[in-house]
């Protein structure tokens, strides 16, 4: 008996529903079973290896955190430096001369660098006759790359160094809102504030990688934790000090030496280095800090090794604190505890 064509059809060629099912089935896996295993688990074993990080975290934190703030209570010895040499930007008048005095006192010699001459000679001949230290002074304009490179250069010719002892705090300060500001004014601004720190930092880095010695110091400002609306760029200048600073700080830590070459970023509030700035502040809720005031707790932060000095040290800790509220709630303290709309009312009588 002859099949059907339908027979026929079904025997001889696939049907098209035939073909649909035989390819929507999905082939067995390859991967043993332990294998699958581990790839479902994955996600999990994450989740559990950065819950265990964590956990590790707050376990070595906790001391660190109560150790810091035994600090504010009972501060760290002060290192000695007597013997060791200091160069300071910025050195022949103010916060810098003021430092350098300090220093002085405690037996380091020092470089004093400057733009202007006349000025870092003077004091250097004061602390030569007042604290029998050596002092050389140097003209330098610390934004410019070539002429850092020369001073190290010169430094190591008049066997004034090797430099132990680095404090950036040559720098420009401009009040101004943005659009007001004057542009060549804002350039030099720029340059001196945030370039030199990297200038003099490349030049001197080296030889204190090489001693295994060294401490380099950033004089930033609390403009640069703080936004600062009557500088805008000055401020944007003092942040990014900061931020070159706390990157400096894990280059060390993570090429091994933080031990030997320490740093510390510093953030005084308003310091009376200058009649433009007494004349700025005629009514500030907080007063400014006088030079001297500033210059000992500067001091005192580097030789105790603080990586940050906040002066006072109780506006760094609520500057921070306030950095976990939304930003409205930020401008409430700005408004009512600060008065800056009070402050620029005065401003612009």
């Amino acid at each position: 008996m002859k099949p059907s064509a339908t027979s026929e059809r079904t025997n001889g060629l696939a049907s098209p529903t035939a073909t649909f099912e035989e390819e929507s089935v999905t082939p067995p896996s390859s991967e043993p079973p332990h294998v699958r295993l581990v790839i479902a688990l994955e996600p999990l074993l994450t989740v559990l290896s950065i819950v265990l990080d964590l956990v590790k975290v707050i376990l070595l934190g906790v001391p660190l955190i109560v150790r810091e703030i035994y600090t504010m209570f009972v501060p760290r010895p002060q290192k000695d430096v007597r013997g060791q040499v200091a160069l300071i930007t910025g050195g022949g008048n103010g916060l810098g001369r003021a430092m350098a005095q300090l220093f002085a006192a405690r037996g380091c010699h020092l470089v004093l660098v400057d733009i202007d001459l006349q000025a870092a000679e003077r004091t250097a001949e004061e602390l030569r006759q007042q604290y029998g230290v050596a002092a050389r002074a140097y003209r330098v304009d610390v934004s410019q790359y070539e002429q850092c490179r020369a001073l190290g250069e010169q430094i190591e010719r008049d066997g004034a160094g090797p430099v132990d002892i680095l404090i950036n705090n040559a720098g420009l300060i401009m009040f101004a809102f943005v659009n007001d500001s004057d542009v060549e004014r804002a350039n030099s601004v720029m340059d001196v504030n945030m370039k030199s720190h990297v200038w003099m930092t490349k030049v001197f880095l080296d030889g204190m990688i090489k001693r295994k010695r060294g401490h380099i110091i950033g004089i930033s400002s609390m403009s640069g934790m703080y936004a600062f609306p009557w500088g805008v760029v000055y401020s944007a200048t003092k942040f990014a000090v900061s931020g070159f600073m706390a990157s400096l700080t894990e280059q060390l830590r993570i090429q091994g030496l933080s031990k030997s070459v320490r740093t510390t970023c510093v953030n005084p509030y308003y310091v009376t280095t200058r009649k433009d700035v007494i004349e700025f502040l005629q009514k500030p809720r907080f007063a400014p800090l006088t030079v001297d005031e500033a210059a000992r707790e500067i001091v005192k932060g580097i030789l105790r090794q603080d990586i940050v000095v906040t002066i006072p040290r109780l506006f760094g800790v609520f500057t921070r604190f306030m950095l976990f509220f939304p930003v409205p709630v930020q401008q409430l303290v700005r408004d009512y505890l600060i008065r800056e709309y009070e402050l620029n009312n005065n401003l612009h009588m």
